[in-house]
């Protein structure tokens, strides 16, 4: 993956160790139990017809895959905590906004990637409403492109 298709990924200091313990555990736990697993089922003798063989070997994989899969995500973390000094929008700031089609009003959160929560409002900077807002300020309109059409909305509020 060359660096200019390379995402950012926010994570808290907490969403950051929990990821590194669940890399150290695939790595030196879960591997080690697979490898036994393993080493258990070629004690049966014929590998050909050994179910326990083939699904050791299945867990194997599937356990070196996301080791892979969150080492990548590891390397694109950055760790952010909420800056309440930051000027426009950025994680930990409230934003309220104003649909100008439907007039309807709504309330977002921003915050890391590991924090997302629909049903609270919390949404990623990553989050194609997050990339929208993300540099602009109270009072002003944005417009979003979707499938369907122009989505427009005004800042009425920006909270940190």
């Amino acid at each position: 993956m060359n660096n200019r298709n390379r995402k950012e990924i926010f994570l808290t200091a907490a969403g950051l160790k929990d990821l590194k313990e669940q890399i150290k555990y695939l790595e030196e736990v879960k591997r080690k139990e697979i490898q036994e697993e393993i080493k258990r089922a070629l004690e049966y003798g014929d590998i050909s017809e050994n179910a326990e063989y083939n699904i050791a070997l299945e867990a194997q994989r599937m356990n070196e895959i996301n080791i892979v899969r969150l080492k990548q995500t590891l390397s694109q973390a950055k760790m952010i905590e909420k800056d309440d000094k930051g000027e426009g929008i950025g994680v930990g700031t409230t934003l309220k906004i104003k649909n100008l089609d439907s007039q309807e009003e709504g309330e977002y959160i921003f915050v890391p990637d590991d924090q997302i929560d629909f049903s609270q409002h919390k949404i990623s900077l990553n989050s194609p409403l997050g990339q929208a807002f993300l540099g602009h300020q109270e009072g002003e309109e944005v417009e979003i492109k979707v499938p369907i059409g122009v989505l427009r909305y005004k800042i009425l509020k920006v909270l940190r």
